[in-house]
């Protein structure tokens, strides 16, 4: 059997771990088990990449997250690579086909509650870490700015007395942001300290 040929290659050939190989069998016996269902007269010459395809999207439809599908799409790819190098299929319909994208986490966020605490229950000491950290929570908290944006500020971005921020953002457009007192004297304390500490 062609599955197991493979698992042959991939133990004293490419001296591959046996939970590798472990895997990689599992991995294309349930291919196996998957397109036969569908038509049992289809084989591994006559599969094409919509049956790949749609392998993919069962899978997910069980609730197989993005990186265990990508992973078993790979074993089949190197299956096929196998399979054509010893001419046993004249094919790859597993090259052509992308593998799912990875869900991003959603981003998480703090209360204001949380926030509140955070600068005013903690102790906060006076020195120019710790003073240039409380600042630049105050600052991503009142603007929104992202941290990009933050390591791209310079003085003459921003302005005290108007007490609003020049913020060069994507694609570099620029937008203006207010803030409020507790920000600005946030800011004139921090100003203060980094200069002494350059000096």
């Amino acid at each position: 059997m062609m599955i197991e040929e493979f698992l042959d290659y991939l133990r004293y050939e490419r001296n591959r771990s046996p939970l590798t190989v472990k895997n990689y069998g599992d991995d294309l016996r349930a291919f196996y088990v998957f397109f036969k269902s569908l038509d049992d007269h289809l084989s591994w010459q006559s599969v094409d990449a919509d049956i790949v395809r749609d392998w993919m999207e069962s899978m997910m439809d069980k609730g197989n997250n993005a990186t265990s599908v990508k992973r078993r799409l790979s074993a089949l790819r190197s299956f096929y690579r196998f399979a054509l190098m010893r001419g046993k299929v004249d094919k790859d319909p597993a090259h052509v086909v992308e593998g799912p994208k990875a869900s991003r986490p959603l981003p998480q966020f703090l209360k204001e509650s949380e926030i509140n605490r955070l600068l005013d229950d903690v102790e906060w000491g006076t020195d120019y870490k710790d003073v240039r950290a409380r600042t630049f929570i105050i600052l991503f908290y009142t603007t929104g700015i992202r941290l990009s944006e933050l390591t791209g500020l310079d003085d003459i971005a921003v302005n005290l007395e108007a007490k609003e921020i020049k913020v060069t953002g994507k694609g570099n457009k620029q937008r203006i942001i207010p803030f409020g007192q507790e920000l600005k004297e946030a800011l004139v304390n921090y100003v203060k300290l980094r200069d002494e500490v350059v000096e």
